[in-house]
């Protein structure tokens, strides 16, 4: 492991032949729409569409730190078929993710390091919805559908907390990954959950903290917590999302996990908030997402804080080289 960045020059650069956009999958019955900003003297792309299919175009070895929260498993309805988080099985959830890091794990630079937020799902096995929580309008549809997690059947006690932060971390150590910290983010003013009467209420998730490579890139001394990291969630919005980063959060990762004017990558960018931090450092990004919705409004955030539309949709000849980075 090293602390400075100062040796990875190649880590901020692109190979130019495998970054075309003109290669890019695009599928007639759902129109793929890149947009790509200039801010400052940095790049920002986002890409809609599938993670992987999106991902799968991107050049190998090329992002010093990625930085993501997938959808959890059976939390929230993001409105889309067959969208991650709403499979049968957690077996199903966790082969869906591996999917998406394995490619995240191609195009990570040998150095680079990969910052992996998600949290966990209790099990009912009550056979009806669960509950009622008027704050957050993508969670009503649990109050209506019976999911996985409400059937019986499961080989745990009913009201067990699954593991699911674990089963997934164990399946990227199997991947080769090298799990190198489990950061405790304290959300130091998360809501109290409604229906939890018999346990305390959950206040911190995970935030793993993988490397690709055995030696890999890292800058500490920039860290002003070390493996509990206190963070209030940001309860404004940038857009109309309901599980945003917190900007401290992402800001931490990316200053550990790349240079100025390094490669940020984001395969579930949702709000945005990892766009915005690491234009704000510095840093060119890319950022993936299946919502258009989600990659619209980013997009108009960026357009707002002075960003120039660099190139707005995907045409004929189209060509974007990430080798022109920097």
């Amino acid at each position: 492991m090293t602390t400075s960045f100062e040796q990875s020059e190649k880590a901020c650069e692109f190979n130019q032949e495998q970054a075309s956009l003109k290669d890019m999958d695009v599928s007639a019955t759902s129109p793929v729409k890149t947009q790509v900003y200039r801010d400052g003297s940095s790049l920002a792309a986002l890409l809609h569409g599938d993670s992987v299919a999106r991902l799968k175009r991107l050049p190998a070895n090329s992002f010093n730190v990625a930085v993501t929260s997938p959808p959890y498993f059976w939390v929230r309805d993001y409105g889309f078929d067959d969208q991650i988080g709403h499979e049968e099985s957690v077996d199903e959830y966790v082969e869906s993710l591996m999917a998406v890091f394995d490619e995240v794990k191609r195009v990570l630079h040998p150095e680079g390091v990969f910052y992996l937020n998600i949290g966990d799902t209790y099990y009912s096995g009550n056979g009806q919805p669960h509950g009622s929580d008027p704050r957050c309008s993508s969670r009503s549809f649990m109050r209506k559908k019976v999911r996985p997690v409400d059937k019986s059947g499961w080989d745990i006690p009913k009201k067990s907390l699954i593991g699911i932060p674990w089963k997934v971390a164990f399946a990227m150590q199997e991947r080769g990954w090298t799990l190198r910290s489990n950061i405790i983010w304290n959300r130091c003013n998360s809501f109290a959950e409604p229906t939890a009467r018999d346990r305390p209420h959950r206040q911190y998730e995970p935030v793993f903290l993988f490397s690709k490579s055995r030696f890999y890139s890292y800058d500490r001394n920039s860290l002003a917590e070390q493996d509990v990291w206190n963070i209030p969630i940001e309860r404004s919005k940038r857009i109309s999302h309901n599980a945003p980063f917190p900007s401290e959060l992402v800001k931490r990762c990316i200053e550990t996990g790349s240079p100025e004017g390094g490669k940020v990558l984001d395969p579930f960018v949702g709000s945005g908030t990892t766009i915005d931090v690491a234009l704000d450092l510095n840093r060119h990004v890319v950022g993936i997402d299946m919502s258009e919705d989600y990659v619209t409004q980013v997009g108009k955030n960026i357009a707002k804080r002075g960003g120039e539309n660099y190139l707005e949709e995907y045409g004929e000849g189209a060509c974007y080289g990430f080798s022109t980075l920097g």
